[in-house]
């Protein structure tokens, strides 16, 4: 008994150490797997509990596995570096980035980030969970995005 309180206790305290970019299982998947999910009948709260389980889960399979573990063979670093082609004002919900080496790249959110720059630098890194994300160095601002072409 003692022990689940303060498993309790502990995952209460931990609450407010989440932040808006933590993992959100809204943006990891397509509008499809999304919506035949049966996700969108889930409330905020709902969420926000689906999501802590993501991050811990998550963070526990990641310590079990090890550079040279037959898990993660076939995974290599991904990052790409490059510039947005041409005039940039942020992302509105599905947004697509035209890249300077030919990709182009689609949110995976419905978050909105508003910033005016032309041909800003971005960094696009994958994780050991397959999904990506594109980091806009002049602002450090991310977002999860979908390789287009």
């Amino acid at each position: 008994m003692f022990r689940r309180c303060f498993a309790l206790l502990l995952t209460l305290a931990t609450l407010p150490a989440f932040s808006a970019d933590d993992l959100d299982i809204r943006e990891l998947m397509t509008a499809e797997e999304f919506a035949s999910s049966g996700l969108s009948r889930l409330s905020n709260e709902e969420f926000d509990v689906v999501n802590r389980w993501l991050m811990r889960y998550s963070g526990q399979a990641a310590a079990e596995m090890n550079s040279t573990g037959s898990a993660v063979e076939g995974v290599d670093s991904y990052t790409i570096r490059s510039r947005i082609d041409g005039e940039f004002t942020g992302w509105n919900g599905p947004t697509r980035f035209p890249l300077k080496n030919g990709q182009l790249w689609e949110t995976k959110s419905t978050r909105r980030y508003s910033y005016s720059a032309i041909d800003p630098e971005v960094e696009i890194t994958r994780n050991w969970l397959g999904t990506y994300k594109l980091r806009l160095l002049d602002t450090d601002k991310s977002i999860y995005v979908k390789r287009v072409r």
